[in-house]
């Protein structure tokens, strides 16, 4: 028999502000009809682009999360390595990052590596193109993809 954890997933997110990924995830949660718990933590306070109908809370709650996480970026998943709670940790790469020259943050080549190494936690791409980037950088296979935060598919891999 299920339990409640099994249905418990969680997103981890840099912030809730004006960006494709926000809009995304929170357009998708708010459509996805569903008895789970969704939770949305976030790691640094803002506005939110579009107003969520699930529960979003600050990073530092995600101690006692005993669902399935999912991060979205290099920071994200450093602080998702670090967690001792989840039955499961996801990194979704929304974006190939480490490919640019970020304006907003800098990430040491040591942190991209940490991230895309760690074995506990699974990778998932954003696209076919994505997976071979990904797969190029970490050395690692890439099992599943998912476009645009498909919830349904990111539930079925967190509850594997």
């Amino acid at each position: 028999m299920p339990t409640q954890e099994d249905n418990q997933i969680g997103f981890l997110v840099n912030d809730l502000t004006a960006s494709h990924l926000a809009f995304s995830l929170i357009k998708n949660l708010n459509e996805y009809e569903t008895t789970s718990d969704i939770v949305l933590f976030f790691e640094n306070v803002s506005s939110s682009i579009i107003k969520p109908n699930f529960p979003v809370m600050a990073m530092n709650e995600i101690w006692n999360f005993e669902g399935s996480l999912v991060s979205t970026d290099i920071n994200t998943t450093l602080t998702l390595k670090r967690c001792f709670a989840p039955r499961k940790k996801v990194f979704y790469v929304w974006d190939l990052e480490w490919m640019r020259n970020g304006r907003e943050k800098t990430t040491s080549f040591e942190e991209i590596i940490q991230a895309f190494s760690d074995e506990t936690i699974e990778l998932v791409a954003r696209s076919q193109d994505h997976a071979k980037a990904i797969e190029n950088l970490s050395n690692r296979k890439i099992k599943h993809i998912v476009e645009n935060f498909n919830i349904e598919k990111l539930m079925r891999i967190g509850n594997e």
